[in-house]
């Protein structure tokens, strides 16, 4: 049954009709990613309106270090999906039923470094990140807890990553509204009824996580996946370099996140005040929940790309991007225009007790006005993962982070202050957003000199 289910899945996305396909995966996808970004953005709204300024702050310092946390599972559940879809799509029956067993040891060994490294060095870790004083503790109280939780987190992103490589949104979707609905009531519970502060708060996200993990891996584990669960060959060897070359473009993101946000956090706390990080801090947190709907859209791009990429379906690919690429730049227009015409709007449900100056106000703008754009840049970054090539994501997010953002972010700081590091990131992200779509446009070429051969022979 369950065979049939996923060969009805997989037809589907080889030959049914892209504009239904994106919307019968991408609403339930949009609707767990709403319901994970909405973990780190309730943590912060719970911080924010039951605890004060001080613990935003301490979070703010401290989300880009568990944005490390999830890159590691990211490394391992991106990369595994992209191999996994890619099998899909050619029948490759041996590859396919070595992906679970891989994936427990790699996310196992990642998260016991993990677990070792940020409980030791949490306090040495925020202080890297220019926290100081009470902020400073706040900050690692919240990281060191939720380091403890890693193993279960790591296990069930990198699972949740292989469910959707199946074509299984849907059923990733119930598993992510689980660990988020489990994660808001005891945020409720730990805060409000026992007031345990910033620890409450990280507890109850790792008691989540725990959840989370549970109902991602029983459903590996009771047959009810399309790929074999063999743990005889735990570590497939053959399989690693294919994975990491794509799961590694993963994991850089986050970190290059870190490195940037340690260049801004410090940028603004020479120019600034805590005030000003705590406003960065929501400014981050409006313009990723605004995210939420493309980063849906790339979840559901991704089988479809690999699969038929694998399946040598090549005008596919090209069609599936510009489908997606066309229909997401719409919606977030629609989204993006709000956000600028009442930016206050939005940032008093992070920062309520805030009077937010004309300074503000433009910065917020000037964080979001290429939001429009997104898009292209996901997709593209999505195409080149999902046939095999995060080689080039790995270099672009290298040349985003070291050659254009922070330098510009140095520059611009230096003769404008706080404004300066908001024009800084703005400069760098159009240069990214260029150089990705030259990169893709000289992928379409390749997909199109691929899709002739195929029909020469």
């Amino acid at each position: 049954m369950t065979s049939q289910k996923q060969s009805q899945i997989t037809e589907e996305i080889l030959q049914g009709n892209l504009i239904k396909l994106m919307f019968k995966l991408s609403i339930p996808s949009i609707l767990g990613i709403l319901m994970l970004s909405l973990n780190s953005f309730l943590d912060a709204l719970f911080a924010g309106q039951f605890i004060g300024e001080t613990a935003l702050a301490g979070i703010s310092l401290a989300l880009p270090l568990t944005g490390i946390v999830n890159g590691f599972a990211l490394l391992v559940g991106v990369g595994s999906a992209s191999v996994l879809s890619r099998a899909i799509g050619s029948g490759d029956i041996k590859t396919q039923s070595k992906i679970f067993s891989n994936l427990t040891v790699m996310s196992v060994a990642i998260s016991f470094a993990i677990t070792i490294i940020g409980y030791s060095f949490g306090e040495e870790l925020i202080v890297f990140m220019a926290g100081s004083g009470e902020v400073a503790s706040v900050g690692a109280e919240f990281f060191k807890t939720y380091t403890l939780g890693s193993v279960f987190l790591i296990l069930a992103v990198a699972s949740s990553q292989i469910i959707k490589s199946e074509g299984k949104i849907r059923l990733s979707t119930v598993f992510d509204w689980i660990f988020v609905i489990v994660n808001i009531s005891l945020n409720f519970i730990f805060i409000s009824i026992f007031h345990w502060g910033i620890q409450g708060i990280a507890l109850a996200t790792v008691m989540a996580m725990v959840v989370y993990s549970i109902v991602n891996l029983t459903y590996f584990i009771s047959g009810k996946s399309s790929i074999s669960v063999n743990f005889k060959n735990l570590v497939a060897i053959d399989l690693l370099p294919a994975i990491l070359s794509v799961g590694i473009s993963a994991l850089l993101y986050p970190v290059m996140e870190l490195v940037q946000s340690f260049v801004i956090f410090q940028s603004i706390s020479n120019y600034g005040t805590y005030n000003d990080i705590a406003f960065f801090g929501a400014t981050g947190k409006v313009g990723s929940f605004i995210l939420i709907p493309i980063i849906g859209f790339t979840q559901a791009l991704q089988p479809i790309i690999g699969m038929n990429y694998g399946a040598r379906n090549y005008a596919r690919v090209k069609k599936a991007y510009l489908t997606f690429a066309i229909i997401g730049t719409l919606l977030l227009i629609l989204i993006w225009i709000p956000l600028q015409l009442s930016p206050k709007t939005f940032l008093w449900l992070l920062l309520p007790d805030v009077d937010f100056t004309n300074n503000d106000v433009l910065n917020f703008r000037l964080f979001n006005i290429l939001t429009p754009l997104w898009p292209l840049a996901f997709f593209g970054n999505t195409l080149f993962q999902s046939i095999g090539k995060g080689q080039i994501v790995f270099i672009v997010i290298l040349l985003r982070s070291l050659v254009f953002k922070v330098p510009l972010i140095l520059i611009f700081a230096k003769s404008l202050g706080v404004r300066g590091t908001y024009y800084g990131m703005m400069f760098a992200d159009i240069l990214f957003l260029l150089l990705t779509f030259a990169l893709t446009f000289i992928e379409f070429t390749n997909l199109s000199t691929m899709q002739m051969q195929k029909s020469e022979l």
